[in-house]
């Protein structure tokens, strides 16, 4: 098996046994995609909680993927494992990826569900809903990627979400933005926009996957212990 996928899988085991975690972020799937169409709210808000709450959930996450190792002790036992630290890595980063992008089309897919037995659609079309896609999967995979080192370099989850702030504010007062110029028709600054942003989420994805990834070894793990 491989080893990124023994690692994500260790963490679905793990995200499961918190039941409580687990049903609270049902009901709010089913509030988010369910209840909230059905009492007809605009669709900037109704998009905008399809994606903010899978990206708050990706926050802690992240946040907690190395972080909580630290705080519970076992991040020596981890690493201490025969799993190479870029399967280490990728594997926390895969479980918060694909866990937040589930969520996302879940929400989605029961807007989607709702609209069409309430006879509503969204004020979009095909090549818009295809751009929104590809524009989301870069967010997600930018706040995971940046989201994983940010813990991997601090020592407790706290601190981790502190740096992590930094990132996602400023991706929140985006999509705000964008959707605000979207509804209010102005369609050469929303593309505008949003193809500035898609390159800017490329780019830095791009230097992790290609660049930072590279240069991890188990000695950039235990930074935060050593500097201590």
């Amino acid at each position: 098996m491989n080893e990124i996928e023994i690692v994500f899988r260790m963490q679905i085991k793990e995200y499961f046994k918190d039941k409580g975690a687990l049903i609270f972020h049902l009901c709010a799937v089913v509030l988010i995609g369910i209840v909230a169409p059905l009492f007809r709210m605009n669709d900037t808000v109704l998009l905008s909680g399809a994606i903010l709450f899978p990206l708050i959930l990706l926050k802690q996450w992240t946040a907690n993927s190395f972080a909580g190792e630290k705080e519970m002790k076992t991040i020596e036992t981890l690493l201490s494992s025969p799993i190479k630290s870029k399967s280490l890595f990728y594997g926390k980063c895969m479980y918060c990826f694909v866990c937040s992008g589930v969520y996302y089309l879940s929400i989605f897919i029961l807007m989607l569900l709702v609209k069409t037995f309430t006879k509503e659609h969204f004020q979009i079309n095909f090549w818009e809903w295809v751009g929104m896609l590809i524009l989301f999967i870069q967010i997600l995979l930018t706040v995971t990627l940046i989201g994983v080192d940010r813990s991997i370099t601090s020592d407790d989850i706290q601190t981790a979400n502190s740096k992590l702030t930094v990132v996602f504010y400023p991706i929140y007062i985006y999509i705000v933005i964008l959707f605000n110029l979207f509804t209010q028709h102005l369609m050469v600054a929303t593309y505008l926009l949003s193809a500035v942003f898609l390159v800017v989420l490329m780019g830095v994805n791009s230097y992790f996957i290609f660049i930072k990834v590279k240069k991890m070894d188990r000695s950039y793990f235990l930074r935060s212990h050593l500097k201590r």
